[in-house]
């Protein structure tokens, strides 16, 4: 081989490496200019992921041009350069760090992206969206993702250096379980918080009893637990297993408005025609005062029983929420005892009547 084509070879590898150098001063330079908006966390979700692609970009074009200017020079040299065994040692290095760049720049770029669109989306979609499930989800996703993609990105450079990864599988499998077993109570409340999430039948907000005499606000809704602030104003955090398991009564679902049931009655001696009369007269100037009443709801009279002193009668009535429903309760008391004195009408004191022989 002649000096000069060995000469030549060597300035192509040599321009191989400055134009390499030069196409990533380009990239990073126009990707300055025109993805500069990418910058800016609210930008739009293009620019973000070009953004942060562009170095990664960078790198790879660079390590590119070294290996490729490298590999036309010991193909076209030869032995001028390196021995036969080097040679092949060179080959292999080169065909090896080729590798690793490849794995550990797409496991840097998959990280980002995946990271940038977790952060647009709870930026941009997250507070749109009617379910409460995403709120839950995408927090603690967007720090597993990273750690998961890197895990499965170091299983794969041990692979292609030729270590059998089904033995640290297997190794980790069985950590796995003794690791489960050690946690399990924090698994059973986060698989509980899985299922309370996905479910949808509790968010914030949302008045609740569970079975056992625990009511009260749900102020939170965690992977490990709920917090409720009880009528006492005190913060109870209940295992999400519990609540799995456990009778809850949600007094918001499917709408928020209580119905209130209030029972009394009447002298026998009392005309019951003037009794409903009165009471629903009672109820109709109620509607259109309080502001406890449900929107969109008529009260309900009825006799249910002749009692041991009166005749007993139903009210019905439906509160706008809960805590609406004791004030509410106290109102429809105080008029119809009102009414009643104002007509005359007799709620008689519990009697017996005795006969003698």
């Amino acid at each position: 081989m002649s000096d000069f084509g060995f000469n030549s070879d060597l300035i192509i590898s040599l321009f191989l490496v400055a134009g390499s150098f030069l196409l990533a001063l380009i990239l990073e330079l126009i990707g300055d200019f025109v993805f500069k908006a990418g910058k800016n966390k609210n930008a739009t979700l293009l620019y973000r992921v070009a953004y942060n692609l562009k170095g990664p970009l960078v790198v790879f074009f660079i390590m590119s041009g070294l290996l490729w200017a490298i590999s036309l020079l010991d193909i076209v040299a030869g032995d001028l350069v390196l021995e036969g065994s080097d040679r092949k040692w060179l080959k292999d290095s080169l065909l090896t760090t080729w590798g690793v760049m490849v794995i550990v720049i797409l496991t840097i770029s998959f990280s980002r992206v995946t990271s940038v669109f977790l952060d647009w989306y709870s930026r941009k979609i997250l507070k749109k969206t009617a379910t409460e499930l995403d709120d839950k989800l995408v927090p603690p996703l967007k720090r597993i993702l990273p750690i998961i993609i890197y895990l499965l990105g170091v299983l794969q450079l041990l692979g292609y250096f030729g270590f059998s990864i089904s033995p640290i599988l297997a190794g980790l499998g069985i950590g796995g379980i003794a690791v489960a077993l050690a946690v399990q109570p924090t698994l059973s409340n986060f698989f509980a918080g899985t299922y309370v999430l996905t479910e949808g039948a509790l968010k914030e907000g949302d008045f609740i009893e569970i079975e056992g005499g625990i009511a009260g606000y749900v102020s939170s809704v965690g992977w490990r637990s709920t917090k409720i602030r009880d009528r006492f104003n005190n913060l109870v955090l209940i295992p999400n297993s519990k609540m799995a398991e456990s009778v809850v009564t949600n007094f918001y679902s499917p709408e928020t408005a209580i119905n209130i049931l209030i029972t009394s009655g009447v002298a026998y001696e009392e005309n019951l025609e003037n009794v409903e009369a009165t009471v629903k007269d009672t109820l109709q100037k109620l509607l259109s005062v309080s502001d406890n009443v449900a929107n969109n709801t008529q009260p309900r009279f009825g006799f249910s029983e002749f009692g041991d002193s009166n005749i007993n009668f139903w009210i019905f009535m439906q509160a706008k929420d809960w805590s609406a429903s004791f004030q509410l309760k106290s109102e429809i008391i105080k008029a119809v005892h009102s009414s009643f004195a104002q007509k005359g009408i007799t709620i008689n004191y519990p009697t017996r009547r005795i006969i003698q022989d």
